[in-house]
């Protein structure tokens, strides 16, 4: 699945639309953007300010803060897109991809037992780091890899968050879901290049690697972490072994985004 999409373009927004639909903020001289309108299913941040009348010229007028997750597919998104730039004509090439995070979410895995064999691969030493029981390894890709289970749950107690029927659909299994999400910036791709090729990004969940470990052989922390492991929760460790997990994980992303992005009728 896409669980974030920041798009920017060099249209202006529909104003009217805008002041219609969200809340308008005005920002300091130290952000990019001048103005940020919250509307109920992403960001619009619009008109650069912070340099020079040329260098902000330069600068695409728009920026989408957007979530796909709020959108049955990618149909709803692209119409939900129109609204907002008030034409129906829009190119998929006019719209460049700033960042996108992709994800997949693995049921019956717990963290321990994660964090006992994993090793992500093409990082320095500094750029790994377990938080609130959340592993992050590198910068860009940056990876992420929590309980989603727990986030959905401490989500819901808030007022301000929405959570979404899938969401619900997860709780509802009794299941613990692990996500395993990638942060992509600064990649060369358009919209139209994402719809015509989501496939292409796979490829970054090959940075997980999940290692053999029987318990006797010297990992440092791994192997500590490893005795930890409750004897009958070791036999998810099998999921683990030979990377057979990040096979798994490939499948549910593809499976999914392909599935978001299929052809559906007009909403």
């Amino acid at each position: 699945m896409i669980d974030k999409l920041n798009l920017t373009i060099y249209r202006p927004p529909d104003f009217n639309f805008l002041e219609l639909q969200g809340e308008i903020t005005e920002a300091q001289r130290d952000k990019l953007y001048k103005y940020m309108c919250n509307l109920d299913r992403c960001a619009v941040l619009y008109r650069p300010h912070k340099f020079s009348e040329e260098t902000n010229f330069s600068i695409p007028y728009t920026k989408i803060d957007v979530n796909p997750k709020y959108f049955e597919c990618f149909t709803e998104l692209f119409q939900y897109l129109s609204q907002i730039f008030g034409c129906t004509c829009l190119s998929l090439d006019a719209f460049n991809i700033a960042r996108i995070d992709i994800a997949a979410d693995i049921e019956d895995l717990t963290m321990k037992s994660i964090l006992a064999t994993l090793n992500i691969k093409r990082i320095r030493g500094d750029n790994f780091n377990v938080y609130k029981e959340t592993i992050y390894g590198g910068s860009d890709p940056k990876i992420r890899i929590y309980d989603k289970t727990k986030e959905i749950k401490a989500r819901s107690k808030k007022r301000s968050s929405s959570v979404t029927q899938n969401e619900k659909a997860l709780l509802k299994s009794g299941k613990t879901w692990i996500r395993f999400e990638i942060q992509i910036c600064h990649l060369n791709m358009t919209l139209q290049d994402l719809v015509n090729n989501p496939e292409s990004l796979i490829s970054y969940f090959d940075r997980l690697e999940f290692l053999r470990l029987d318990g006797n052989e010297s990992h440092g922390i791994m192997q500590f972490l490893y005795r930890l492991i409750n004897r009958k929760n070791r036999k998810e460790m099998e999921h683990l072994r030979n990377n057979d997990l990040v096979e798994k994980i490939k499948e549910v992303f593809l499976s999914n985004v392909s599935a978001w992005f299929a052809e559906k009728e007009p909403f």
